[in-house]
């Protein structure tokens, strides 16, 4: 993905993403997360993350919260929020 992201903007890796959110193919969503958490760089997947999660709750509520609850699966609530609103706020700067 390092690569990949090299090669292509946030926008483009986002949108590629949200196409594959959006056939609803659990294994190849749950991998691509799984791609997305292992980033060097954090920065990175908060800003891909904040893209793909304005885009879907623009377009499309269910398959957002579809989204959300395979990539929160882990994760306590409280933590999920601070992750929400954290990439809330990264999103600003996009």
């Amino acid at each position: 993905m390092r690569r990949f992201v090299k090669q292509f903007s946030l926008e483009d890796v986002s949108w590629k993403l949200v196409q594959i959110i959006k056939t609803k193919d659990l294994d190849k969503v749950k991998y691509w997360i799984n791609v997305l958490e292992r980033q060097k760089d954090p920065m990175v997947t908060a800003k891909v993350f904040a893209l793909i999660n304005r885009h879907l709750a623009r377009v499309d509520a269910d398959l957002h919260q579809w989204f959300h609850e395979i990539y929160f699966e882990e994760f306590e609530p409280e933590v999920k929020q601070m992750w929400l609103e954290f990439t809330d706020l990264c999103s600003w700067s996009l």
